[in-house]
């Protein structure tokens, strides 16, 4: 599947607003993406043929399993570097409705790690911010289950707070086996089979702590009646916060990619000009398009930047005023030469 775009040279820069100028970017470095991305598969799929010919097909996956299950020191926040985050959907896709939809309930982005019989999370900055018990691979305790450190379970997920629940977004590796260069729609596919394989893996228990559950996902054509129902997304009466659209042969990429697109509710009628029930259509106070709102939120997370390294550095400051104050009250020779002075 192809996808299909206006080139970025066939507009004039200085003639366009700046909402067209990210149009054809944001276009521009999705064709690229997706031209990176299959030279990366076609070379993949050159060397693993290669190894087969020559009957080295088993060593090469023992020397790829034991490289990727390195566990480094800052484990935590490699991981949560690797992790694959959205734009904004200022360009629409032509094959849009041949993309994947996955519906964001209200919650906050992690990644859960099963790993030497037990399951931390971590955030998006790769601090640990939670340890429990799961019946993912290598998650609890469990008779003949020796812990490994060359081998764990990782998942992209959002953490409901009002549910007390994790709803799994994507699959980063199971059992020490890396499924980034794998495409969405079959690491969709995988992590949903393997699911069905836990009993109980949705349920809260001694040995699974948090309840799991997909987060659902259809293609974007049969997202839209959806769209309509005034009913929940989610039973438990949760918000949908948003929408990613995965480009379905999108590999698992670090960072921000162009090949994952994020919707509000709201911005659906402009964006996609597809309608909405009346709950999602409600708007935020001063909205005008997307492209002002991602460039107002833009500059407020770098505002929010600026201010959060300024308290650290005058926390910083302060701290090293106090370890020298303290360093001169404990040292008696500076306290002789200041009673000299007074």
């Amino acid at each position: 599947m192809e996808a299909r775009f206006m080139t970025y040279e066939t507009i004039s820069a200085k003639a366009c607003p700046i909402h067209i100028k990210l149009k054809f970017q944001q276009a521009k470095r999705r064709q690229e993406t997706l031209d990176l991305q299959k030279e990366k598969r076609d070379r993949q799929i050159h060397e693993r043929r290669n190894f087969e010919n020559d009957g080295c097909i088993k060593n090469w996956m023992e020397i790829d399993g034991k490289k990727s299950g390195t566990v480094p020191s800052n484990e935590a926040y490699d991981i949560a570097q690797s992790m694959m985050k959205s734009e904004w959907m200022l360009e629409v896709p032509e094959d849009i409705d041949n993309w994947i939809a996955v519906l964001c309930p209200d919650g906050k982005r992690c990644c859960v790690i099963a790993q030497d019989n037990k399951t931390k999370v971590v955030n998006k900055f790769g601090a640990t911010i939670n340890y429990f018990q799961s019946l993912f691979p290598y998650g609890c305790h469990v008779p003949n289950n020796c812990p490994s450190h060359r081998k764990r379970t990782v998942l992209d997920c959002l953490y409901s707070y009002k549910l007390k629940k994790y709803y799994i977004l994507d699959i980063i590796e199971w059992m020490g086996v890396p499924y980034t260069d794998f495409d969405a729609e079959f690491r969709f596919y995988f992590i949903q089979s393997k699911l069905s394989e836990i009993p109980g893996i949705d349920k809260k228990s001694a040995k699974n702590v948090f309840p799991f559950e997909l987060a659902p996902r259809m293609a974007a054509s049969d997202l839209y009646p959806h769209l309509l129902d005034k009913s929940q997304f989610f039973h438990e009466n949760i918000d949908l916060d948003g929408i990613n659209f995965y480009y379905p042969q999108s590999l698992y990429t670090p960072g921000e990619s162009p090949l994952v697109l994020w919707l509000k509710p709201f911005m659906i009628p402009d964006v996609l000009r597809r309608p909405v029930n009346d709950q999602l259509v409600v708007k935020p106070p001063n909205y005008v398009n997307i492209f002002e709102f991602s460039q107002s939120l833009k500059k407020k997370n770098k505002r929010n930047k600026k201010k959060k390294n300024a308290s650290n550095c005058e926390k910083m400051e302060v701290d090293n005023l106090i370890e020298v104050e303290m360093d001169k009250v404990m040292d008696p020779v500076i306290e002789n030469e200041m009673c000299i002075e007074n």
